[in-house]
């Protein structure tokens, strides 16, 4: 029970910070791409501050692309709650963890097999992306 406890917490956590960082990002680059045209209003005259913004959505653009915050909050969520199933199923007993000599050992493999599922998905995220001849997509 101890697997599944850490595993569910590590997830919940994971996931609290993903959503926080992805929702500051969009706030940053919404309020941050909204002040572009109105820069350029108050400061008509001078192209340097618009330019900075331009440049700050740019880098706030290419951190979403790069950490995945999005896709590691729903990731992390539904491996939390895969988790969350498998911790009730064993609390109640239920099948497969009706039998008090294979149930922590049921419950564990249950645990790793969610685990390595959820990697399994961020190994396909995190890996380069090619065009349909295997070429690198990134320059």
């Amino acid at each position: 029970m101890r697997v599944a406890n850490g595993s569910y917490d590590w997830y919940h956590r994971a996931a609290i910070r993903a959503r926080r960082n992805f929702r500051l990002s969009e706030t940053l680059l919404l309020l941050v791409s909204a002040a572009i045209p109105v820069s350029a209003v108050l400061a008509s005259r001078s192209t340097e501050v618009p330019a900075v913004l331009g440049g700050i959505v740019v880098v706030i653009t290419g951190l979403r692309s790069v950490f995945h915050w999005q896709d590691d909050y729903l990731r992390f969520s539904e491996a939390r709650e895969a988790v969350e199933a498998e911790r009730r199923l064993y609390y109640t007993g239920a099948d497969p963890y009706a039998d008090p000599r294979t149930r922590d050992r049921t419950l564990t493999a249950s645990v790793t097999r969610i685990e390595q599922r959820e990697l399994g998905t961020w190994v396909q995220i995190a890996s380069p992306r090619t065009d349909s001849t295997g070429n690198s997509l990134l320059p």
